[in-house]
């Protein structure tokens, strides 16, 4: 074998390597998605707020649908926060949740009862909130996330049945979060 075809072979190599970790990856994060998927949904609580997060079917719509609402707890009148998240792998393998704000709440307001209301769901009935998105990653003890804008909450944390984020500006715990504990099945 000429020095020519053994840097080639070994260029080919390295290709094959450097594919089967792409695929390696991208693989991991399609489980990452559907785990997350999974253990994400639920009643969370805490003294003061109440967060449920729903798996939504909406049939014209792509990715793993969730809606997200915060209330008062003790009023699920009070609602303090509404949101789709649309939760994807991105095309460089990250677990992804693109976040929306529904373009008439009050459309939606008793879906959390009626979850079959989501069936009709569009992309035009959500506006995308710029900045919002979080990137999801497997931890040792459980799901993180984070996101870049001001606008909206900046770190997730699910660990076992609980689930914490930290808002900037905001009066959250000692350490920055507003921690909630699941309640029992949703």
């Amino acid at each position: 074998m000429t020095a020519i075809s053994v840097r080639a072979a070994g260029f080919l190599a390295a290709g094959v390597l450097a594919l089967a970790g792409c695929a390696t990856q991208g693989d991991r994060a399609k489980a990452d998605l559907n785990d997350l998927a999974v253990v994400l949904p639920g009643l969370y609580s805490n003294p003061q707020q109440v967060l449920l997060v729903l798996n939504v079917f909406a049939p014209m719509m792509t990715g793993n649908i969730l809606y997200v609402r915060e209330t008062a707890a003790g009023d699920e009148r009070r609602v303090f926060s509404e949101r789709i998240w649309v939760l994807e792998v991105s095309p460089n393998d990250h677990v992804v949740a693109t976040v929306y704000a529904l373009e008439e709440p009050e459309r939606w307001r008793d879906a959390a009862a009626n979850p079959e209301m989501f069936r009709p769901l569009l992309q035009r009935d959500l506006r995308p909130i710029p900045g919002c998105e979080l990137a999801w990653q497997r931890t040792p003890r459980g799901f993180s996330a984070t996101g870049r804008s001001s606008r909206c909450p900046t770190s997730w944390r699910l660990e076992g049945d609980e689930l914490a984020f930290s808002a900037p500006n905001a009066n959250a715990g000692g350490d920055g979060y507003y921690h909630f504990v699941r309640q029992g099945e949703q």
